[in-house]
């Protein structure tokens, strides 16, 4: 990553493969999967949006989108599970 080398991103074990895998399923090409998993990874461990953005090359717009549509589907999953199980 090309931030701070006095302030390194720290990149977090989440989500996992599963975890994504069940919320996008055939909702994100294949090829963008690790993409998607790496600037989630970043995001979750603190990089800001102009650090993932410079990372991956896109815009700070995109990597907020790929962020919240993740977290629609955890929500959208997690509101679902407990009314399964209320």
């Amino acid at each position: 990553m090309t931030g701070d080398p006095n302030n390194p991103v720290k990149v977090v074990d989440f989500p996992s493969d599963e975890v994504f895998l069940g919320l996008y399923g055939n909702r994100v090409k294949a090829e963008n999967k690790d993409r998607y998993m790496r600037i989630l990874k970043l995001r979750a461990g603190g990089a800001t949006l102009n650090e993932t953005a410079r990372e991956f090359e896109i815009t700070r717009e995109r990597v907020r989108q790929i962020e919240a549509k993740f977290i629609r589907l955890l929500q959208r999953h997690y509101s679902s599970s407990a009314t399964a199980w209320g």
